[in-house]
């Protein structure tokens, strides 16, 4: 008796490059509070602080939490993709129903993304990996695999 169960090959997190941004907004926001204590009077800086405290959860908490949630998982049998705001959004595709893969440059920046198609016509696009083209080659021979 043989059982065919799935189990974990890998899982992926984006590049914390991403986080950049979200990290400067936090220093910048800190600093400026920092520097403007002693200058204002305390029912300013309150405002301030509700100001920086809102700049913050929008340019700072809410990106890492995307961040957080984001990964890519290959299994035995399927591919799955979690992203958008806590990984609420989720793409699903089991590797047997895979037709082709590819590497294609995205934007004017020439972005790597691949581009998956499954047996049925619907594209599936990853973006935002490192090693683009070992991570192709790996789910093309996880799909070969499990054909």
């Amino acid at each position: 008796m043989t059982t065919n169960s799935e189990y974990l090959v890998f899982r992926l997190k984006p590049k914390a490059r991403r986080l950049f941004t979200p990290t400067l907004v936090l220093a910048v926001v800190s600093f400026a509070l920092a520097f403007i204590v002693e200058q204002i009077s305390a029912t300013d800086y309150n405002y301030a602080l509700i100001a920086g405290a809102t700049i913050v959860v929008l340019f700072w908490v809410f990106p890492v939490l995307s961040y957080l949630a984001c990964y890519l998982e290959l299994t035995s049998t399927r591919l799955v993709y979690r992203f958008g705001f806590l990984g609420i959004r989720k793409r699903k595709l089991l590797l047997s129903e895979l037709s082709s893969i590819e590497i294609q440059k995205e934007g004017r920046l020439g972005r790597q993304v691949i581009s998956i198609l499954s047996v049925d016509g619907n594209e599936f696009r990853v973006g935002g990996y490192a090693k683009n083209k070992h991570l192709a080659a790996e789910i093309e021979a996880w799909a070969k695999a499990a054909s």
